[in-house]
């Protein structure tokens, strides 16, 4: 068994690796610094985006971009522009609350979990975002 560094690229949190088979890149997040990554297969070729809140998953589109979980909510994400997008925070009074990991389920729908950063409680949720 063999283990490499693919990518050096410096990542507080980097986790959910997602490949697109489409564009034959992988994607992931480092979800504390609010960034997105793309890389070629090779590890060569790499894109990154900026995004405003910390993100806890995301998941492509079929036309293009993302739907990401950011601490604040659904958010559709550019890949184009950078612009990112609300589409709805599923908890505005919950403060000490964030959208955290998310998975595409066999429908297309976003399935993300809300977390208490505090971690006071059982105080999270389990969200589901249709497609578009």
């Amino acid at each position: 068994m063999r283990i490499e560094v693919l990518v050096d690229v410096k990542t507080t949190l980097g986790e959910g690796p997602l490949w697109d088979v489409d564009e034959q890149r992988l994607y992931w997040i480092d979800s504390f610094d609010g960034r997105v990554f793309r890389c070629t297969e090779d590890g060569r070729e790499i894109r990154s985006w900026d995004v405003p809140q910390k993100i806890g998953s995301m998941a492509l589109r079929r036309g293009g971009g993302a739907v990401v979980s950011l601490a604040r909510g659904f958010h559709l994400l550019d890949f184009k522009t950078g612009e990112v997008e609300l589409i709805i925070d599923p908890e505005p009074d919950k403060a000490n609350n964030r959208l955290n990991d998310g998975k595409v389920d066999k429908r297309g729908r976003f399935v993300a979990g809300s977390m208490d950063t505090m971690e006071e409680g059982p105080n999270g949720a389990l969200y589901r975002l249709d497609p578009d």
